[in-house]
């Protein structure tokens, strides 16, 4: 799995690239612990954190978790027992927010409709 890191506002934006069901699941860890939201519109899904602390506070828990239900021991001794995966992942510094929001083309953020849905208006 691999993470693409971009700040964005005040938080920071974290593109994932990996297997859907990789991805699925950080999802739903990060939304689970954090209230993270996630979206499907860059890389193979991205999801926003409120600061770096907290996506590596992410990162660990991933594997201390399980860890900690498969031996028993406490979340303290299973983060020190993990803490080395957190470094064999592949994470790029990459501002690709940024770059997205300076493209030409122009997205809709919301729904909008100028009809009259089906009212009778007298004018």
């Amino acid at each position: 799995m691999k993470y693409v890191v971009s700040q964005w506002g005040t938080g920071l934006s974290v593109g994932m690239i990996g297997r859907p069901e990789e991805v699925e699941q950080d999802k739903n860890l990060a939304h689970n612990i954090f209230g993270a939201r996630s979206y499907d519109d860059v890389f193979n899904g991205r999801i926003n954190f409120s600061s770096i602390f907290y996506f590596y506070k992410f990162l660990l828990y991933k594997h201390a978790l399980p860890y900690m239900f498969q031996h028993g021991g406490s979340l303290r001794s299973a983060i020190k027992a993990t803490k080395h995966k957190v470094k064999e992942y592949t994470i790029i510094k990459d501002n690709f927010m940024f770059q997205i929001s300076r493209l030409p083309v122009a997205y809709n953020v919301g729904l909008y409709n100028d009809g009259d849905f089906g009212y009778e208006y007298e004018d």
